[in-house]
């Protein structure tokens, strides 16, 4: 296990959970679609299907995971049904077939087919720091991590959350950060960005294994390009893409880091994913201190 996206949400008022978050866990449960459900999306244990613990506690934090599945109905094996029901009402009746019965028809269609349609399976991982007072999601779109937050709302009953998010536009920091190479000490300069001009139909650079301190790449932004994307490596240990929202994309263990992780000998899946966790929520939790820093005010100090 490893959190290769990670969306940073933080809590509006003081949060601690209740006794029974287990349990609250527990009543939304992850369970099959139904014949007629296009999906379902419950809590699932991180150690996997044999087990019923559904949450994993290291020190103040607390490792979840949700479980998706999606009904697979592909559109084109839809559109030729309802092609050719249309052909037939046109063909028996002799009348033309208007948009509003031809949406009835889909949707019929779309109840007969679910029965027989595949089913697709994801898993949606996140864990709470409550030490920071923190959320960190596994999703590389909002709208996945959303979706997570809230599940875990409903179980709750409230989540007083809010993305993380900069005072002043994360992108003037990030185009200061390449000029120059000016970045705050616990960062580097990884190979990728993406530049955009600030005009609506300015133009757009993408960059992937560069030297982005080149004079070409910095000529951009000499010119008014501000950076959207920012490829960076923290403490020499995790290598990231940082977009504007500060969420972070492509998320990867250096080898310097991984060679620091205590080797386990022959371990059990659980002491794997325990070991993992441990991981992850010591060094993302760091990361977050120094990225939170490099966004204040004075970080350039």
């Amino acid at each position: 296990m490893w959190f290769r996206n990670l969306r940073f949400y933080r809590f509006s008022d003081e949060f601690t959970l209740p006794e029974d978050f287990e349990a609250k866990l527990n009543e939304h449960l992850f369970r099959a679609c139904g014949r007629q459900e296009q999906s379902t999306f419950g809590w699932y244990s991180p150690f996997g299907a044999d087990s019923e613990v559904l949450s994993h506690r290291l020190n103040e934090c607390y490792l979840i995971c949700a479980r998706r599945e999606e009904k697979v109905l592909p559109a084109a094996v839809i559109n030729a049904e309802l092609d050719e029901k249309v052909r037939q009402i046109q063909d028996a009746e002799g009348r033309p077939v208007n948009r509003k019965e031809k949406q009835t028809l889909k949707e019929d269609l779309v109840h007969q087919l679910l029965p027989q349609a595949f089913s697709r399976f994801r898993l949606s991982w996140g864990y709470l720091d409550l030490k920071r007072q923190l959320i960190v999601v596994n999703e590389s779109a909002s709208n996945k991590a959303e979706d997570f937050l809230g599940l875990l709302r409903s179980t709750l009953g409230s989540l007083p959350v809010q993305p993380v998010g900069t005072a002043e536009a994360a992108e003037v920091f990030m185009t200061d950060w390449l000029i120059g190479n000016s970045l705050p000490g616990a960062f580097e300069l990884g190979d990728e960005a993406e530049l955009r001009s600030p005009q609506q139909d300015g133009g757009i650079l993408r960059c992937k294994n560069e030297d982005l301190t080149r004079d070409d790449i910095q000529a951009h932004v000499d010119g008014g390009k501000q950076v959207t994307r920012l490829g960076l490596i923290w403490q020499e240990q995790i290598e990231f893409v940082l977009e504007t929202d500060l969420a972070l994309k492509r998320v990867k263990a250096t080898d310097m880091l991984m060679e620091q992780q205590d080797d386990l000998v022959d371990p059990t899946p659980d002491q794997k994913l325990d070991a993992d966790f441990m991981l992850i929520s010591a060094q993302v939790g760091e990361l977050y201190d120094d990225l939170i820093r490099a966004f204040s005010s004075d970080s350039s100090n």
